[in-house]
Parts: C-alpha cells; sequence; structure tokens
C-alpha cells in the first residue's frame, strides 16, 4: 500500500496524513476543472484494455498495477468487468493514465518482478550461434550458469535482473567470437554453433522485436556489408556506445562508419498482413 495517494484513501480506506492530504488535494482540483467545465472522471476503457491486454504478454496482471500504482481490482474490472464476462467500456481517467504509462522498460522495472522469458531465451540462443558456450556466458554476467540453463530450457519467466543481465551481456559479445586459443576453445565453440544450428536458433538481427512473446524471426535474404554495418551500428549506439567505441566494436575506421551511416540504406518491401492471400 502506497500512502500519500487518492487511491490508497479510496480502495485502502487509509485515513493516514498523506492519504487525507491526496484525498483533499483530488478534491481541489475537480472542484477546479468543474469550475471551468472540464471535469471529465471518466474515459473510455478500449484502448487502456489493449494496452494492459498487450502488457500481459510480458508481465502479470498484478506486476501492471504495480507499475501502474493502480488496485489491482480496477485491472479485473478492466478486464472482465463486474460480470466476469466482459470488460467494463468506461474507467476513471486518471486510472486510465497511469495504466497508459507503464511500459516494458528492464531500466525502471523493479529487480525482482517476473517477466516472460522470451527475449532473454532468443539473447542467448544468438550468442550460442556465435559460439558462447553457457559457461563462458555466465562468467560475463551477473547470472549463475545453472539459471541461464534453465532460462535456455525450461523457465516460463525470469526476474529483471536477470533479464537486464543477460541483456546487457549480449550487448556486449554479440559481434564477437568467444576465445579460440586452443584446440580445446574451439573444439567447444564449435560444438555450441552446431547445436544452435541444429535447433534452429537465429541471431539478434532476425528479431524486429526480441523480447515480444509473439514475434517470429525473419531471416531476409543477404545484405550488403555496408547496409549489416550500419545496422549493427545503430544497434550498438542504441546500448550507448560511441562512435569510437562502435567502429572500434566493428573494427572498422570511424570515417567509414561515417560514411556508411550517411548512405541511404534500402526499404525492405512491405509484408501483407498474415492470412492474406
Amino acid at each position: 500500500m502506497r500512502h500519500g495517494e487518492y487511491a490508497t484513501y479510496t480502495a485502502q480506506k487509509c485515513r493516514c496524513t498523506e492519504c487525507r492530504a491526496a484525498s483533499a488535494a483530488y478534491a481541489r482540483e475537480r472542484y477546479r476543472l468543474q469550475t471551468y467545465g472540464r471535469w471529465k472522471p471518466f474515459t473510455d476503457a478500449e484502448a487502456v484494455r489493449d494496452h494492459v491486454l498487450n502488457l500481459r504478454r510480458y508481465i502479470s496482471y498484478d506486476a501492471i498495477a504495480l507499475l501502474a500504482q493502480v488496485p489491482a481490482r480496477s485491472i479485473d474490472l478492466l478486464v472482465y468487468g463486474r460480470d466476469g464476462l466482459s470488460g467494463s467500456a468506461r474507467m476513471r481517467t486518471e486510472t486510465a493514465r497511469r495504466l497508459l504509462a507503464v511500459s516494458i522498460d528492464l531500466d525502471r522495472m523493479p529487480d525482482e518482478m517476473r517477466l516472460n522469458v522470451a527475449g532473454s531465451r532468443r539473447r542467448i540462443q544468438a550468442l550460442m550461434l556465435r559460439g558462447w558456450a553457457i559457461p563462458l556466458v555466465a562468467e560475463r554476467c551477473d547470472v549463475p550458469r545453472w539459471q541461464l540453463d534453465k532460462v535456455l530450457n525450461v523457465a516460463l519467466i525470469l526476474r529483471v535482473f536477470q533479464a537486464r543481465a543477460i541483456r546487457d551481456v549480449t550487448a556486449r559479445l554479440f559481434d564477437q567470437d568467444p576465445p579460440l586459443t586452443n584446440r580445446s576453445e574451439r573444439h567447444t565453440a564449435a560444438i555450441v554453433r552446431n547445436r544452435a544450428r541444429r535447433n534452429g536458433w537465429v541471431p539478434l538481427a532476425a528479431w524486429d522485436d526480441i523480447d515480444d512473446p509473439d514475434a517470429e524471426p525473419d531471416l531476409g535474404t543477404t545484405v550488403p556489408r555496408a547496409q549489416a554495418i550500419a545496422e549493427d551500428a545503430a544497434f550498438l549506439a542504441e546500448q550507448g556506445l560511441t562512435p569510437n567505441e562502435v567502429a572500434e566494436r566493428l573494427r572498422i575506421s570511424r570515417g567509414y562508419l561515417q560514411r556508411v551511416k550517411a548512405a541511404p540504406q534500402p526499404q525492405a518491401p512491405d509484408r501483407p498482413p498474415i492470412g492474406d492471400s
């Protein structure tokens, strides 16, 4: 229960100093908006319901309520309605605003919150396609080997701090080969790569949204080297690397990187909607 919130005052019946102050502030704002004819306590729920159902593919309804700081009952009414068969047609405007503000952002979500494992599993698979064995990945992130094995094979959910660690280690290693300094290391890398290929695992670039549980990989066609470099450079820049660091990671000169980024990139052809003939 979070004090100092109008929802806590009404739903939890809390009468502490902070909650009473929140209720008084709400009443003043309501009176002000009523005076100017702008009081709209309710809004259409359809867009909010669509947003919440989309979030539900990644995290639970309880987690959504926690992130939005709204009562779990609000989501129950939004999704199922009072009869348990159809969701509410309208909802409180403030509740709608809070729910629409929720997004799947690993850097802002609580460490212990649980989310869908799909994105983390695909990242590990992409590293293995490059030859990175699970023990080597575990050495470079804060997730033990046995947990990475579970993520790869059987887990349905994982904690946010683990997903964050897997995301970060993937950003560091996705374009690098594992250690290949001796015969044993080269043999291990070959075994890992062959396993990934047999299972049909794909590189990071095959995913438009790697965290979307319903996404399908798009292997596309072979692209020119310059285009591939431009795509990899954009990905690294999104991870916070400077242009000099990007050029170093891609093993190209800063000047060539600038030319690639400045060159027009071919547009992907439009795809027909799924189900069209």
